[in-house]
């Protein structure tokens, strides 16, 4: 399982300014993304909006969706393209993991950001960088990542925080780039999709449901693994469909510890109700360090946490509605991470399209923020309109014809042919200053 949590005190890892070890990387990383994260293509659409952005010498800010490991080394590769290089905001544990790990991370232009609670030194250079003009930063603004490639979740207020900052301090303009990834299974997976199903079956004791409908059985191990959480809890399992009985769990365990250790059940979304707890459990956790029970019963607390936060962002309807190779293939790895909670595996070789979107001039929204107290910020919601639409033009384009992808769910196979295509950009080594 991966440490997220940490006695020592949070320690602030700034942006490295060189760039030896980014000229590095473009011969590095292609290679790691192929054999590692198995994504060996990538196609690129709307690059002349961010190299309209940089020839403004603006401060640019891409705020992406956030589904695999494989993001940031993909959105580095589109950077490559546009010979330019990237600064990445990275939570602090992932520094953590591994000495060697953490050093080649930030010299790549990663940096910390502490997500429980408010980073003042993470945000202090972010701004700096924006004003400056530096480089643009990737920011995932999701707070966390999800498994529903074809969906954006909540934003975080984080960005619009950051971005107006800059707008206030910069001589130059303030722009964000909605940026969107899709994934797409490259070959037939769906051996590989079969074998993983039975696994989860057999962790479960049954007999391999061998043919049937991979939606259906997955259904069914998710019911059945819900059942158990639900038997601990509530002493039987519940009723209802699997979308309303995993909201119902989850806001009951979080709920139980809000008025363990807040001292009251809050309302509101799920996420923001465990990020709120996490700053808390964390800080008691530094607080505890010469207690090893209360630090033990802290952990579990904070991994309750961790389990409730990754069954948030479970949802059958969303395999339902349109059971593609991709979604079935991103259930059976969020349910893999659910119980064992280790890297991924890849299920079969993944060919990547990126999109970045027309930039959003933070400046433009500056008055629309004074107009809308009581709604929501109307700069956020144009960032996340963006991304969306750009995900949704993807998906209805479907994956490049030369790819040969199998025919997307709901769509004749003679329409692949018929696709417009754009050129694919390898994961290749274009010079960059």
């Amino acid at each position: 399982m991966f440490q997220r949590y940490f006695l020592d005190p949070y320690r602030f890892v700034p942006p490295y300014r060189g760039k030896l070890w980014c000229r590095v990387s473009k011969y590095v990383m292609p290679r790691h993304l192929r054999r590692k994260m198995g994504v060996p293509l990538l196609q690129f659409h709307g690059l002349e909006y961010l190299r309209d952005s940089l020839s403004k010498k603006a401060g640019i800010l891409l705020a992406s969706n956030h589904v695999r490991w494989a993001d940031p080394i993909v959105v580095g590769a589109m950077g490559v393209q546009v010979q330019q290089y990237l600064y990445y905001v990275v939570s602090h544990h992932l520094f953590k993991q591994n000495r060697l790990i953490g050093w080649w991370l930030n010299r790549i232009g990663g940096y910390s950001i502490l997500r429980e609670g408010a980073d003042r030194e993470a945000i202090r250079a972010t701004v700096n960088i924006l004003t400056e003009a530096d480089r643009p930063i990737l920011m995932f603004p999701e707070g966390t990542w999800f498994r529903q490639n074809d969906r954006v979740g909540r934003l975080q207020e984080g960005l619009g925080l950051i971005v107006r900052q800059a707008a206030k301090q910069s001589e130059w303009p303030i722009l964000v780039h909605p940026v969107g990834i899709k994934y797409w299974l490259l070959g037939d997976p769906r051996p590989e999709l079969n074998r993983r199903v039975e696994k989860l079956e057999r962790s479960l004791g049954w007999l391999p449901k061998h043919g049937g409908d991979l939606p259906e059985r997955l259904a069914q191990v998710g019911n059945a693994m819900l059942a158990v959480k639900e038997i601990e809890r509530f002493g039987r399992a519940q009723e209802g469909d699997l979308d309303e009985r995993i909201r119902r769990l989850a806001g009951v365990l979080i709920g139980d510890m809000e008025k363990r250790y807040l001292g009251k059940e809050y309302e509101g979304w799920n996420l923001e109700r465990i990020r709120r707890l996490r700053l808390v459990l964390v800080r008691k956790l530094t607080e505890l360090r010469d207690d090893a029970e209360a630090g033990l019963a802290t952990r579990e607390a904070l991994e309750l946490l961790l389990f409730c936060e990754n069954l948030s962002a479970h949802s059958h309807e969303y395999l339902t509605e349109r059971p593609s190779l991709e979604r079935i293939a991103e259930t059976i790895q969020r349910i893999e991470e659910t119980v064992a909670d280790q890297m991924e595996e890849p299920i079969g070789e993944l060919g990547a399209t990126l999109a970045v979107g027309p930039a959003v001039d933070v400046r433009a929204f500056a008055a629309a923020k004074r107009s809308a107290r009581g709604g929501g910020d109307p700069l956020m919601e144009a960032v996340r309109d963006g991304m969306k639409s750009l995900l949704r033009q993807m998906l209805e384009q479907g994956p490049p014809a030369e790819w040969n992808c199998l025919p997307p769910v709901g769509r004749p196979a003679s329409s692949a042919a018929a696709r417009p295509t754009v050129a694919v950009a390898k994961t290749d080594t274009a010079a960059v200053s």
